[in-house]
């Protein structure tokens, strides 16, 4: 019995080795990918005691992938499906998400030119509809009063000088008369204060003053008897007609959008309803922590649905053009690589590796490594790459065939047989 163990063992011992010496290294080099990380260095024996040290592999290492073959019964049991890859025309389609905007160009800071105090405040909220002309407040300056005096003056002098005075005199009174007048309507008194004053024939006390355009009232900070200084701002108005959808593109999309090219948005408030615009500006810079680039559109808004803050689902369609594609979920990506399955005779799947371009509605675009009308898998591809991986991995356990001399004798082969002794052996 004792004898028996021994010889088991030593025979255990020599088939170790064996594989050991032949199937480790493939076992490392097949192993290493797989787990995604580089591979380590190994030392091994070399000539009479000398060592070669085997660097580890630089950079992204490719996974190992074999062929596969299914019959017709374990296909249909994993759901293997397959489709042709075809040349379609393909639109990029690209949504963001927007936010409303005011339009930039068609804000107007409305402020005096000369220092008094506000009696009669009528645009006295903010977010209030005003019309180009509509009365906003008057004012009381003491300035404003001195220059209609000399103005009154000036007039009163012109007519004296008509009768008696040289044809200089006359002139030097027309010309006063037009300079006193050009420097109310600088200091924005309107046509038809000026025409009530020159009836009058006195100073008017307050002055109105009007829009000069038509919007919304955005910012105010004019108040019934506050004291103004000229060039203080005292409303800004917004025209509402117009309006801005900014919003973020990711940089992947940037190839796909282009100045005047047409959008579409819609909107939570308003269901079922969609807004039509173009795109306008593209900024020239990337956001650093989204990696996006803010892309502008214009919009008419006639019935001022559209206000600012509001979020908006943004849609660009563009150019349709002719592409080889397959369905996206035949497309594996490793992050390294894109590998797809082409379907040859027999039920056997080739893995073949791809250059994917645009993603559009379910499908890729493929630019290198297909041909039209080769047939893919697209059901169950990952399953199919797991199997192929695994197959890959087992020939790395095979040991490759030592190369023999032409005309060498063959070599002698060891045949292991076990039995017992006695035979049979004793109950």
């Amino acid at each position: 019995m004792t004898r028996r163990m021994a010889v088991v063992g030593i025979v255990i011992a020599a088939v170790a080795a064996l594989l050991l010496s032949t199937g480790v290294r493939s076992f490392l080099v097949a192993l290493v990918p797989e787990m995604g990380g580089a591979e380590p260095a190994v030392t091994l024996p070399e000539g009479s005691g000398g060592q070669r040290e085997v660097s580890p592999l630089q950079g992204p290492v490719a996974i190992p992938r074999a062929g596969v073959t299914l019959d017709t019964r374990r296909q249909q049991l994993i759901g293997v499906r397959t489709t042709r890859a075809e040349r379609v025309m393909l639109a990029p389609n690209v949504r963001a998400v927007g936010t409303v905007r005011y339009d930039e160009t068609r804000l107007t800071e409305i402020n005096v030119k000369v220092d008094g105090w506000i009696r009669d405040l009528q645009a006295d909220f903010t977010g209030k509809a005003v019309l180009s002309g509509e009365p906003l407040f008057t004012l009381y300056s003491p300035e404003l009063i001195a220059t209609q005096d000399e103005y009154l003056l000036a007039v009163q002098g012109q007519m004296a000088a008509v009768g008696g005075q040289s044809p200089e005199d006359r002139d030097y009174s027309a010309r006063l008369v037009a300079a006193t007048r050009e420097r109310l309507r600088r200091f924005d008194m309107p046509v038809e204060d000026l025409r009530e004053l020159e009836q009058r024939g006195v100073a008017l006390e307050t002055v109105t003053f009007r829009s000069p355009v038509s919007g919304v009232i955005v910012e105010k900070t004019a108040v019934e008897g506050a004291h103004v200084t000229a060039g203080q701002a005292l409303f800004r108005v917004a025209d509402l007609s117009v309006v801005w959808v900014e919003a973020d593109i990711y940089e992947r999309d940037l190839a796909s959008v282009r100045v005047g090219q047409q959008a579409t948005i819609t909107l939570d408030a308003y269901p079922g309803r969609r807004f039509v615009g173009r795109a306008t500006y593209i900024y020239p810079d990337v956001q650093e922590q989204t990696r996006t680039v803010k892309l502008r559109f214009e919009f008419a808004n006639p019935r001022g649905d559209l206000k600012p803050g509001m979020y908006a689902d943004v849609q660009l369609t563009g150019a349709a053009t002719a592409a080889l594609t397959v369905p996206a979920d035949a497309v594996l990506d490793s992050g390294t690589e894109q590998v797809v399955f082409v379907a040859l005779s027999d039920g056997y799947f080739d893995p073949r590796r791809v250059t994917t371009g645009r993603r559009v509605a379910g499908a890729i675009e493929i630019t290198e490594g297909l041909e039209e009308g080769d047939e893919v898998a697209d059901g169950a591809a990952f399953f199919l790459d797991s199997e192929s991986q695994l197959r890959a991995a087992v020939r790395g356990f095979e040991a490759p065939p030592s190369p023999r001399a032409p005309g060498a004798a063959p070599q002698e082969r060891l045949d292991i047989t076990f039995r017992s002794d006695p035979d049979p052996p004793r109950s």
